[in-house]
């Protein structure tokens, strides 16, 4: 047995890890509690009620070490910032510091009585709405210290998504959050290999039809586009029944203890076309929220196009026809 009892350990629950405490040890050739033979452990999860303590596969079980502890943060950082917990409380927190202080409270010192405007005034409401309708439209508030800056007007990526694409979104939408399905991983071909064929493709274009400064822009597209599928995924590219599997997909190619740093495998080279086309139908909303320059967000427009293009005409080699059921086991674990 790999872990004793009493020894503190890490252990996924869902698609987190917690900290954990070893009750147990027990190999199980029959009669297992979980789907898997071997190891186990019965394991109390801390500051968990008792009613959680399980019996859990040595696969769910991780050393208590800095480079688990890391994956641990990592995981529950990506869960936070999907589910949106802390974010609307630090968007709150951002705007009432941007917002100006109204004119009593700029000074600790109560105005004079002098100061205060007579009652007449108060009853006067139709004169303020007509001065401040004045002052909105050059861009100003209703005080010198309520001024804005007149607001930028957002540069949008607006992209042209093949009806074919469009329907396979909704039968993979359906797959995973009506049935119950998953993509099998590692997908091939994967994502690294599809941006290497469409670089190829983008190359043998003709000049007179091939996107503009291939040979500038085309890397630099690709890097991209590479850098926001490691970077979103976790974050915005998963349905939470995906959740679990995203957990030990990492833990047995990414971060697991027997996995060697030469063979540790990124995102792309873990996903494949599926994932792929939610990036290329999410970069609009992505995009929205960057300050990314009109050229080159012209440049993402036009190469993301061609990119959808190659996905459709390729749909039948990239995409699949039907994703794996999942066991009782998971449906369990991932709808909780």
């Amino acid at each position: 047995m790999e872990y004793v009892e009493s020894e503190k350990v890490l252990c996924f629950h869902g698609p987190l890890i917690y900290e954990a405490k070893i009750l147990k040890c027990k190999r199980f050739n029959k009669n297992s509690p979980t789907p898997n033979k071997g190891p186990h452990y019965f394991v109390h999860y801390r500051g968990w009620k008792s009613t959680w303590d399980e019996w859990v596969h040595q696969d769910r079980i991780l050393k208590w070490d800095e480079k688990n502890l890391a994956v641990q943060r990592k995981l529950m950082a990506e869960h936070r910032a999907t589910t949106g917990k802390d974010r609307d409380d630090m968007e709150r927190k951002h705007e009432r510091e941007k917002r100006p202080l109204p004119a009593q409270q700029m000074s600790k010192e109560p105005l004079p009585k002098e100061a205060n405007p007579p009652k007449e005034a108060k009853q006067s409401k139709r004169e303020p709405r007509v001065k401040k309708a004045v002052k909105e439209e050059e861009g100003y508030g209703a005080e010198l210290f309520n001024w804005n800056p007149p607001a930028k007007r957002k540069v949008e990526v607006k992209l042209v998504v093949p009806d074919v694409l469009k329907a396979f979104l909704v039968d993979d939408w359906e797959a995973v959050t009506r049935n119950g399905q998953l993509v099998p991983l590692p997908r091939q071909p994967c994502v690294d290999d599809l941006l290497m064929e469409f670089r190829e493709v983008i190359w043998s274009m003709p000049a007179s039809s091939s996107p503009s400064k291939r040979d500038e822009n085309l890397s630099l597209f690709l890097i991209g586009i590479k850098t926001y599928f490691e970077q979103a995924l976790g974050t915005h590219l998963l349905y939470r029944f995906e959740r679990p599997q995203y957990a030990d997909v990492l833990r047995r190619y990414a971060y697991g203890p027997d996995v060697p740093a030469e063979q540790v495998k990124t995102n792309s080279k873990l996903y494949g076309a599926e994932h792929l086309l939610r990036l290329l139908v999410s970069l609009p909303n992505l995009m929205a929220s960057t300050t990314t320059d009109l050229a080159s967000m012209n440049i993402i427009r036009e190469y993301s196009n061609h990119l959808l293009e190659f996905l459709a005409k390729g749909k039948e080699r990239f995409f699949l026809a039907r994703y794996e059921d999942t066991s009782f086991n998971y449906l369990s674990l991932a709808r909780g």
